[in-house]
């Protein structure tokens, strides 16, 4: 089992100091948040909350995940970063290409590619980009993202995406992998069609199980079922080493965890009450210290 966590909601002073405490503790990976601007006003309920509410101020500050991801790669020496998620569906992937392929050669290799639909009407309208089309414009987009990983001379002709022979460097020294967002049944469904892996919103152990058994019936359909294939996922309730141990028996590769969230909150609480829970730094540390002795050390 690897083990990572993520950023939201972190103050950008803390970033560096946080990711070198966690290299030096033997994590696995960081991932930090996407989001360009929050609207004041919202025109559908947030997902991932009971009540449909966002759980954070409207200025609280996101740095841009490339930004983020080079400046603590560049004080760090091991550990993986990922965007969780890039919201794909409103970008242009020969620029998010770019930006990736960078950040790869800065960082010698130690970057994932998250990658999500993106959820808020507003930033699809605000963006110029049509929303009924983001399951397609993504899977394009990853696509594309695939194919210029390999270098030399590319093109690609799709209904959203279209270019002639380009070439683009740097590249990648090794396959960048790229890992799908989502719990619906279409998002598994891509995860399996198109993805390296599969990375999810918080959920308690009892329903892994179900979710990763679908996941695999469509890797099965797709004939990927023998493709190395990771899963991240973030149960707050896998509080044990044995509880660690169950879920990866069950497939799970990576477990996200807040090491410096009070225990006992459970997945259908919403994930803002992982979040919402911000210490002062010198208790962050501690806590990525005392998470790391106590746990990864004896799940390696």
């Amino acid at each position: 089992m690897r083990f990572g966590f993520h950023l939201f909601m972190v103050d950008p002073d803390q970033h560096l100091d946080i990711a070198r405490t966690a290299d030096d503790c033997g994590w696995d990976s960081i991932q930090v948040a996407d989001a360009p601007f929050f609207p004041e006003e919202i025109s559908v309920p947030y997902p991932y909350t009971p009540d449909g509410t966002r759980f954070w101020p409207l200025d609280m500050p996101v740095l841009d995940p490339w930004v983020a991801i080079t400046a603590m790669a560049v004080v760090t020496r091991r550990i993986r970063f990922l965007p969780s998620v890039l919201r794909l569906a409103i970008r242009q992937p020969l620029l998010e290409a770019k930006s990736l392929f960078s950040v790869a050669a800065i960082s010698n290799d130690r970057v994932a590619l998250g990658v999500g639909l993106a959820w808020m009407p507003e930033e699809f309208r605000w963006l110029g980009v049509d929303m009924k089309t983001r399951g397609a414009r993504q899977d394009e987009a990853i696509q594309v993202i695939r194919l210029l990983m390999q270098g030399g001379m590319q093109e690609f002709h799709g209904k959203h995406f279209d270019f002639d022979r380009l070439t683009m460097a740097p590249v990648p020294a090794k396959r960048i992998p790229i890992y799908v967002g989502g719990t619906t049944t279409p998002a598994l469904r891509r995860a399996a069609r198109l993805g390296d892996g599969w990375v999810s919103v918080i959920h308690d152990i009892a329903a892994v199980e179900g979710l990763i058994a679908e996941l695999n019936g469509f890797r099965r359909e797709f004939g990927r079922e023998h493709e190395p294939f990771d899963i991240m996922m973030h149960c707050p309730d896998a509080t044990t080493i044995d509880d660690i141990r169950r879920l990866e028996e069950m497939g799970v590769t990576d477990l996200q965890v807040t090491p410096w969230s009070v225990p006992g909150i459970l997945a259908e609480m919403g994930v803002g009450a992982i979040m919402q829970q911000q210490p002062p730094l010198a208790v962050k540390l501690e806590a990525i210290k005392r998470y790391a002795g106590q746990v990864i050390a004896k799940c390696s």
